[in-house]
């Protein structure tokens, strides 16, 4: 199923742009292609996030579709930026999974939708039915010719993480893709194999995997990286916290696989773009650093944890 954007007669330029934001211990992943702008988590800071919009140019714009993966703090906080009055920004879609929840910051947020909704001007959508039609996944076609598979989390996941929606990306002619699943742990991720059949339709094999739970032990595991086959990993975390993510047995695995990764709180904003601006494939831009760095708050997690790797 797909939501239909209007595609302007002049073809739009087809480069594909992602941005891993670097917004400390969180996740917020900007998208643009085309015109199109997708925002896929807001990060735990909504100053830090407005920073970032003003940046790149987005106030007074318009933002074609926000994620929200689950409902915790660091990826939700910072999405409220979007409805400050001031910033002019035009939601068109918001995808979330409406689950209910004690939290009054989650609250708030959900009452600035719910205004644009009554205005006219927001489409909400449950990630449990991203259509809105019964069916388990929504595909979102950018104007420069990308899409974007929102998939329904675990309807009975154990928690907020292993609620998270599973996202795919893939570029124009499929010539890049992306796998993000937010904070999905060890029990999700079992069941967007067994259960969903993720890796048979739309299929879970891509360039770079988002790595979920900030690159903790529980959010990936060899059979994961089996149906992913990533050649790259990005992480988004902060360099103090309190998790010890990334864990050692995560980069451990990353290694034994010859996968290489890259870490917002290291390397600062990642910037995934298609077709590289020299040669063929896609291009890595980071502010600074290296691949494969190690982190002031890593550490070996406890086995329990990592069970199941």
């Amino acid at each position: 199923m797909a939501v239909a954007w209007r595609v302007d007669a002049q073809r739009p330029d087809s480069t594909l742009i992602v941005r891993v934001l670097d917004v400390g211990q969180g996740d917020a992943i900007l998208i643009q292609n085309g015109g199109s702008v997708v925002l896929i988590d807001g990060g735990p800071n909504p100053r830090l996030l407005g920073r970032y919009l003003d940046q790149y140019g987005l106030n007074g714009d318009t933002i074609d579709a926000v994620i929200l993966s689950h409902a915790h703090g660091d990826h939700y906080l910072g999405l409220r930026e979007l409805f400050v009055r001031r910033r002019h920004i035009t939601v068109r879609y918001f995808w979330e999974n409406q689950d209910p929840s004690p939290n009054v910051t989650l609250r708030r947020l959900r009452d600035s939708i719910a205004a644009r909704v009554r205005a006219g001007s927001l489409t909400y959508r449950d990630t449990d039915d991203p259509c809105a039609t019964g069916q388990p996944q929504c595909t979102i076609q950018l104007r420069g010719g990308a899409k974007l598979h929102i998939m329904r989390p675990d309807p009975h996941g154990d928690g907020a993480n292993n609620r998270s929606a599973a996202l795919k990306l893939v570029g124009p002619d499929s010539a890049f893709t992306m796998w993000l699943a937010g904070d999905a742990e060890h029990e999700e991720l079992a069941w967007f194999d067994s259960v969903a059949h993720y890796p048979r339709d739309p299929g879970m094999a891509v360039d770079v995997l988002k790595a979920d739970h900030h690159g903790s032990c529980n959010g990936v595991t060899a059979r994961y990286l089996d149906l992913v086959r990533p050649s790259l990993v990005v992480v988004s975390v902060g360099a103090a916290n309190d998790y010890g993510h990334m864990h050692a047995q995560a980069k451990d695995l990353f290694r034994r696989r010859q996968i290489d990764w890259y870490r917002t709180d290291q390397n600062g904003t990642i910037t995934l773009r298609w077709p590289a601006v020299a040669g063929n494939g896609y291009s890595i831009e980071v502010e600074r650093g290296g691949r494969n760095l190690d982190g002031p708050s890593d550490r070996r997690a406890n086995q329990a944890k990592c069970r199941g790797m």
